[in-house]
């Protein structure tokens, strides 16, 4: 009799936890479908016949999670004549191709002399892009196009994408932030369905010639070789890694530490694979290392990559407070259930 009514007393506060926890995610998780990866913290109430109790609650903060924002949501940007915009084409376009990447902006052919307008040449590419993809992969014409306005200060980068099936939204706003481009709007739009790895050279010519300044061609190649890296993780971690915000929480490390020895980098890099569960091969390691290194080196300011990149730092300051929440939550479930059944062992 005792021992079933002990029983009873573990499994009701177990239930107590596991909704507790789940409410927990549903306050992160408004407003959306709830369906997410949450993870109840496991109970383990071992009651033995000679009334001693060992209740073993296991708690860890990567076991408890809530819904994220999306970091890869189209940020739907409308761009119109009026808005003054500067357009990089690719050299390669033919008249059909062109017309459908302009219809795809928003921008009447007709009206294209109204536009300042730059090419991006195959040449180009090669030349941002031989160091870090095969030259097959980079192919013989330039295809992907950009058009971009500036945005009142404070707005940071917003992206919208058509007919890119490789590089995400993230991807792109990491490396533009990398890059230096600062509080603008972006399209980035193909023919047909491409990678379009190569249209950062034409988002940074645009911008630079919105801005009147020449294109920083250190800072151009440390982006291009952040989106090469980020999408080969993306490849080989699958679409279930948190890949942008992996490389956007390095990234931060780096720039906020001013890390530069290879070792400093390289712990910055194990701290995050641990945050974001993330096993890395020592190709992947290295390259990401050389990578940080290269961003290590440039005059990044710490306010404006997490301005500019805004929406990837929003979601990983969510992601620290839901973590830290429901870590908490279980804590205190945790000693309330061990003072609980300490109290029924005295009863017994």
């Amino acid at each position: 009799m005792k021992n079933r009514w002990k029983r009873c007393v573990a499994l009701l506060l177990a239930g107590l936890v596991s909704l507790s926890a789940g409410a927990g995610t549903q306050v992160f998780g408004a407003g959306q479908s709830g369906q997410g990866d949450t993870q109840s913290p496991e109970v383990n109430a071992d009651i033995q016949e000679d009334t001693q109790i060992n209740a073993d609650i296991e708690e860890a903060d990567t076991d408890i999670k809530a819904n994220i924002t999306p970091v890869d949501e189209q940020d739907d940007v409308v761009i119109t004549e009026q808005d003054k915009p500067y357009l990089a084409l690719g050299a390669n376009l033919n008249a059909q191709q062109r017309d459908t990447v302009l219809g795809l902006m928003g921008i009447d052919p007709a009206r294209l002399d109204d536009y300042e307008v730059v090419s991006v040449t195959n040449e180009e590419e090669h030349q941002y892009l031989d160091g870090y993809l095969d030259a097959s992969v980079i192919g013989t014409r330039a295809l992907s196009s950009v058009v971009i306005v500036k945005r009142d200060k404070g707005d940071g980068i917003r992206i919208s994408t058509k007919n890119i099936n490789y590089c995400t939204v993230a991807m792109y706003k990491n490396a533009l932030a990398t890059a230096g481009l600062e509080d603008a709007d972006v399209i980035i739009a193909g023919p047909f369905p491409l990678s379009g790895t190569a249209a950062l050279i034409g988002a940074m010519k645009a911008y630079a010639d919105m801005e009147n300044e020449e294109v920083d061609t250190e800072s151009l190649d440390a982006a291009m070789n952040e989106i090469v890296v980020t999408g080969e993780l993306n490849e080989s971690l699958g679409g279930e890694a948190q890949t942008e915000e992996f490389i956007a929480y390095v990234k931060q490390k780096v720039v906020e530490g001013s890390l530069q020895s290879k070792e400093k980098i390289q712990e910055a890099i194990a701290e995050a694979c641990d945050k974001f569960e993330i096993t890395l091969n020592e190709n992947e390691k290295e390259r990401i290392t050389a990578l940080m290194e290269k961003i290590g080196s440039l005059d990044i300011n710490l306010d404006s990559l997490l301005e500019q990149a805004g929406s990837i730092y929003d979601s990983l300051k969510e992601m620290e407070s839901s973590s830290g929440f429901l870590s908490k939550l279980a804590a205190f479930f945790k000693g309330l259930l061990e003072s609980i059944l300490e109290f029924f062992q005295n009863l017994f």
